[in-house]
């Protein structure tokens, strides 16, 4: 169930600038897991993703009976055109499929509503650490690639350059958490009741990996819109995508942090 907000605080008063791509077709569907293991699910859909060439873009939310997976087509143009509404409509079959799960696709609203799926965690160094010194053997490549990679790790007590080994390096990315986690509470004491909020995790897969991280879906009244793009731009997400489930369209929208811009 979506969970009501608390009254809003009055400190968004200025305006904050973005960029909003070209829309597409708005498309979603989703897949019911309540009965199926974690590891099961993570399996299979992997597996899908490979058979079909697929990016599964999507969240998990529910928990228990309520449990399912829902992806949308998002519309990254950054590797070429968007899939057509056919290619996802296979992409739901063959998940189903391969689950044993029942699936369904979302129907538009009557009501001027949109959704965002919002992030929790503050930049992406926690993701773009994971195997970057990999098959890395000399120490000081190994710092020159953290360097590039993550910036300046002062404010996280790391100093590479005091550094002797690539082991020490792994060892201490491995301990140390280079981000910051929101809240559903942090969230809901911005944006106020104008808002319903639920708890997901972002669970993405394709040929080139899988990427998880604790998120929020967000609906509400497209009036209300520049409020979340406000929240995305604090919590310095590169992008975030609007699904406008009136009208039947999404679209990319990247904030001052998306330091690789999409095609329109």
């Amino acid at each position: 169930m979506f969970k009501e907000t608390v009254p809003k605080q009055e400190t968004k008063n200025s305006s904050v600038e973005v960029r909003e791509l070209a829309p597409e077709k708005f498309w979603s569907g989703s897949v019911d897991i309540s009965k199926i293991d974690q590891k099961d699910f993570e399996e299979k859909i992997k597996a899908a993703a490979a058979e079909l060439g697929f990016t599964y873009s999507g969240y998990l939310t529910g928990s228990g009976d309520e449990k399912k997976y829902t992806f949308s087509r998002y519309p990254r143009r950054a590797f070429g055109p968007v899939d057509d509404v056919s290619v996802y409509e296979n992409a739901l079959a063959k998940l189903s499929e391969s689950l044993g799960a029942n699936s369904s696709v979302e129907d538009l609203k009557e009501s001027e509503e949109f959704r965002v799926l919002l992030g929790l965690e503050e930049g992406y160094d926690e993701y773009k650490k994971k195997g970057i010194l990999e098959n890395v053997t000399d120490t000081n490549r190994a710092k020159e690639i953290v360097k590039s990679t993550l910036g300046d790790l002062s404010g996280f007590g790391i100093n590479i350059d005091e550094l002797n080994s690539v082991e020490e390096i792994k060892a201490i990315l491995e301990k140390t958490y280079l981000g910051k986690k929101h809240t559903q509470e942090e969230v809901s004491s911005i944006l106020g009741n104008d808002f319903k909020l639920k708890n997901a995790d972002i669970y993405s897969v394709g040929s080139w990996g899988a990427y998880t991280e604790p998120a929020l879906v967000i609906e509400g009244n497209k009036a209300n819109l520049e409020d979340v793009y406000k929240i995305a731009e604090k919590f310095k997400q590169a992008r975030i995508a609007v699904e406008d489930l009136q009208k039947g369209k999404s679209y990319m929208v990247e904030t001052k942090y998306c330091g690789d811009p999409d095609k329109e």
